[in-house]
């Protein structure tokens, strides 16, 4: 009696115990090769302060890739719109923390003229862009000096995307959630 008590009592556990598929990361199979691709479901939209709210501003993706069995990321791409000029390696995107700390990401891409640019984040900071929402964005094009600040318009996407995603890569790597399918 005591062993089919334990049996019911573990099938009920492990059914109730299933894990929940992320929102926020989803995964490609390339059908020809097998690659596994992972990438992020959303996007970080921010219109630059006292701008037209469609044509001056940035977006940014996280770049995942998979070492050793865990997710990470490679770089952070920020494509930057309104700005005149050509980008080029050395651009920097300065960021205020609302608990009023600030980092500084430098490009390390070359010479662009479409305004992408591809950030590392400081694994020093990482711990800092985990635990604290993001109050303002100033972009600094190094060629030519022209600047772009995002700080008043920021929605929470803009503020928590990079948090959110962080946290939601952990929570993948420790087995709390899965990871589904890229839907189409």
């Amino acid at each position: 009696m005591y062993l089919k008590s334990l049996v019911v009592s573990l099938l009920v556990f492990s059914f109730s115990y299933s894990q929940s598929e992320s929102s926020l990361i989803c995964k490609n199979v390339d059908e020809f090769t097998d690659k596994v691709s992972y990438s992020t479901i959303d996007m970080m939209i921010n219109y630059e302060d006292g701008g037209d709210m469609s044509s001056e501003g940035f977006i940014g993706i996280l770049f995942l890739n998979e070492e050793k069995g865990k997710i990470g990321f490679s770089s952070f791409y920020v494509k930057v719109l309104g700005i005149e000029g050509c980008v080029d390696e050395g651009s920097t995107l300065d960021i205020i923390f609302e608990n009023g700390e600030k980092t500084q990401l430098v490009n390390w891409k070359d010479f662009d003229c479409e305004g992408k640019n591809y950030f590392r984040l400081p694994n020093g900071k990482l711990d800092l862009f985990k635990s604290s929402s993001i109050k303002g964005y100033k972009y600094t094009n190094k060629r030519n000096y022209d600047t772009m600040i995002s700080k008043d318009n920021l929605d929470d996407k803009g503020k928590n995307y990079l948090k959110d995603t962080l946290l939601e890569i952990d929570k993948i790597n420790n087995g709390e959630v899965v990871v589904g399918m890229c839907k189409d």
